[in-house]
């Protein structure tokens, strides 16, 4: 198997991320939302920008809240459909609760309101699986 993305869905300051070593060790492309702070090269993606995996299509959604450069990846088997199979969200949904906006100090709960919204879109029978458990560690 070869890997063409690594994605990071987000930046944190509470944790480092092996994702560029990742990449760099697979030749595949790291891939971050536009904003996010990286070192080059990076992909750097935008909301609702599509990542083509042959069957497989791989939505960008920017669901900030958590911190401003997050994303979820909204998950598609051609072979399946043309409808959403699951959606990765990262840390703006956990087991259990939402990613918590005061880790960024831009990102409010409001802003989180609005991606849970968004997140709500999706048709009911789309796989969830959050980024991590609730609660502290």
């Amino acid at each position: 198997m070869q890997l063409r993305y690594v994605i990071d869905t987000h930046t944190h300051a509470d944790h480092l991320s092996v994702a560029r070593a990742l990449a760099d060790a697979t030749g595949a492309a790291y891939v971050r939302y536009a904003t996010a702070p990286a070192r080059e090269p990076v992909l750097r993606v935008h909301d609702g920008d599509h990542l083509d995996l042959g069957n497989v299509d791989v939505a960008i959604w920017h669901t900030p809240g958590h911190t401003p450069d997050h994303i979820s990846l909204v998950v598609t088997d051609r072979r399946r459909g043309p409808e959403p199979w699951f959606v990765l969200t990262g840390h703006a949904l956990m087991i259990g609760d939402a990613g918590r906006p005061d880790l960024a100090p831009t990102e409010s709960a409001a802003d989180l309101y609005q991606i849970l919204a968004k997140l709500m879109t999706l048709p009911d029978y789309v796989e969830v699986y959050p980024g991590a458990y609730a609660g502290s560690t």
